[in-house]
């Protein structure tokens, strides 16, 4: 499993401050999960190593903590190899009354803070990354969005040319026709595209095509431009798919 270790430390000046601040945590794979090592563990609430491991050994055996919440491994020390475990917060939480020390109160407030920061940290940077794929999801959209919109225009001079009196309005039909497809959309919904997640943002560009097709395939064959309409609604049903709210503006 890959793992990559932060440390969660103060940035003062002043070796001191770094020594003293800082708590090593363990952030494991995709989903991000934060570990804590024992041997933090005993450094923080002022204990042995190998008497924090036989609490917890003890806290496994009578399953108050489970193995999902807690990771043996090995480390080396001087050519030598040790044990050592890594807890996740619901294993820590739970170990945290029966670790004792005479630093146990101080361990538990400053390992508690550290594991919210360190979620915090993680929250803000996923929130990061989704905004940067939805600004580059949205710019790969442009094409597909272009395209309808010149499609739209088309449709709207030949409804005119064939008779329609209120035409324009095709142009807000089609585009929520084609965002309804995907998403749930308040009426009173502005700058719909902004909202979209990059998943959401990939699937409508698609959806776009589509529509665009069947305006272009419609004009063609002269159908008539209430038939053009019918026929892109059947076209988007065919694609629809399980439509979620957009996100929160």
């Amino acid at each position: 499993m890959q793992k990559k270790t932060t440390r969660a430390a103060n940035t003062g000046s002043s070796k001191k401050q770094q020594t003293n601040s800082s708590i090593s945590l363990v952030v494991h794979g995709s989903n991000n999960q934060i570990c804590v090592d024992s041997r933090a563990i005993a450094k923080e609430f002022g204990r042995q190593h190998k008497n924090v491991l036989q609490t917890l050994d003890d806290l496994l055996a009578d399953k108050t903590i489970s193995r999902l919440e807690s990771k043996p491994s090995n480390y080396i020390k001087r050519g030598k190899e040790y044990r050592r475990y890594e807890l996740n917060k619901a294993g820590f939480l739970k170990a945290m009354p029966f670790i004792g020390g005479n630093k146990s109160r101080e361990g538990q407030s400053r390992l508690v803070d550290e594991f919210l920061k360190m979620e915090e940290k993680l929250a803000r940077q996923a929130k990061e990354r989704e905004k940067l794929v939805c600004q580059i999801a949205r710019l790969s959209g442009k094409d597909s969005r272009a395209i309808l919109t010149d499609e739209i225009q088309k449709f709207i001079a030949y409804a005119k040319a064939n008779g329609s009196n209120s035409a324009d309005r095709y142009f807000c039909i089609i585009t929520n026709a084609v965002h309804q497809t995907l998403v749930i959309v308040d009426p009173k919904s502005t700058q719909v595209r902004e909202l979209m997640t990059a998943i959401q943002l990939s699937q409508l560009a698609t959806f776009e095509l589509i529509a665009a097709q069947v305006l272009t395939e419609g004009m063609e064959e002269q159908l008539p431009y209430k038939l053009i309409y019918q026929s892109l609604k059947v076209a988007l049903n065919s694609q629809r798919v399980a439509r979620t709210p957009l996100l929160e503006g």
